[in-house]
């Protein structure tokens, strides 16, 4: 099968580690795959894996922007040259576009919602699902029917699947000994962190990460914070590790191509969502590297965490009860060990990489009979 995926950008981000492991199995499996979308950082991880790259002139998060309607016609020729069987489209730009290319042509599209989205007039009255579309989550695929009215009968809920081998594997202690140093990371000192984009809103809640922490101050002088990723939000939260006395203590480390790196050196995963979580990417990931979680109890979130039994659930934007679950895991070593053995072995079972892309392909084959919207 030739498959086209489209995306506004490869940023390093929740989607594009969703687009990457989805080529690489698909390769895998033998498929031609395409990615058609504006530059990002990861294009080489692409074409390393063996998958073709489309630029186009994708700059911009507005649907309407005339960048849309000129990267549509530049596709749209390019796929008279390079026809392919179905394409696959991400964000809510290269949905636009897949749309405006697919309309009288027979090509049939598929998208993939990955998140919670407001009721914008523009989704509301063009939505551009496609012949079908993919909900991350159970969670989204209710927003999907309730909020924009889209068909039971044209939504598959597919989780997120990621390789649980490659998150297993424990980076080489002289790699880890090289991000130490330049990180500026202490030796021997309980460490906890999050991974996310420090975005406008303060969505991924690090804020709430960082009162969380101050919060021990007394009762664990030596703990340590890593802040992973980085974006608008990045001054706002150095303010903040200042302001509550932690700037010594908060190691904000800019973005990681491989979060396994500074997954190694955390002894526990937060995750502080505040906004309602499509999925939870990251924390998957975490849990897939053996990591004990304490996670906010938002969106699907408790769709992948049982309470007490693969991680321990907080009530979301509650810094004192995020930090007593931080304490509690952090004093019980059995404890946390036991969470992180079982949030290890649950994610190899339910979410790994083969299952997202078989349940995708059929869905594929299904928009393949069927044709377009």
């Amino acid at each position: 099968m030739k498959i086209l995926h489209l995306t506004s950008h490869l940023n390093i981000g929740g989607i594009t580690r969703y687009i990457l492991a989805l080529t690489k199995q698909q390769i895998a499996r033998g498929h031609r795959v395409i990615i058609a979308s504006g530059h990002g950082e990861t294009e080489h991880q692409l074409l390393a894996l063996g998958a073709s790259y489309w630029p186009l002139p994708l700059h911009t998060s507005a649907d309407l922007s005339p960048q849309v309607f000129w990267a549509a016609r530049q596709l749209a020729t390019r796929l008279r040259e390079e026809p392919m069987d179905l394409i696959h489209a991400h964000t809510r730009v290269g949905q636009v576009v897949a749309d405006r290319i697919t309309r009288g042509s027979g090509l049939p599209y598929v998208t993939t919602w990955h998140g919670i989205y407001r009721r914008r007039i523009g989704r509301r009255l063009w939505p551009c699902i496609g012949a079908y579309t993919i909900a991350i989550s159970e969670l989204v695929r209710q927003h999907l029917m309730t909020q924009f009215h889209v068909p039971a009968s044209r939504i598959r809920c597919i989780y997120n699947g990621i390789d649980t081998a490659h998150y297993a594997l424990q980076p080489h202690e002289t790699l880890l000994q090289q991000y130490r140093v330049r990180w500026q990371l202490p030796p021997h000192r309980p460490m906890i962190g999050g991974l996310g984009r420090l975005a406008a809103g303060e969505v991924k809640g690090f804020d709430l990460l960082l009162v969380a922490a101050a919060l021990l101050a007394e009762r664990l002088p030596h703990l340590h914070v890593l802040v992973v990723g980085d974006g608008p939000r990045r001054p706002f939260l150095e303010d903040v590790a200042r302001r509550l006395g932690l700037r010594q203590r908060v190691h904000f480390v800019g973005s990681s191509e491989d979060i396994r790196i500074p997954l190694a050196f955390m002894d526990l995963f937060v995750f502080s969502s505040r906004w309602p979580e499509a999925f939870g990417l990251t924390l998957v990931e975490a849990m897939a590297a053996g990591k004990p979680v304490v996670a906010s109890q938002s969106g699907a979130v408790p769709e992948v965490i049982q309470h007490g039994l693969n991680g321990w659930l907080v009530p979301s934007n509650d810094p004192v009860m995020m930090a007593e679950g931080i304490a509690r895991l952090l004093s019980n070593r059995a404890e946390a060990l036991r969470l992180g053995q079982q949030a290890q072995r649950h994610i190899q079972e339910r979410f790994g990489l083969e299952r997202m892309e078989s349940e995708i392909e059929a869905v594929y084959r299904e928009a393949l009979t069927t044709g377009c919207a």
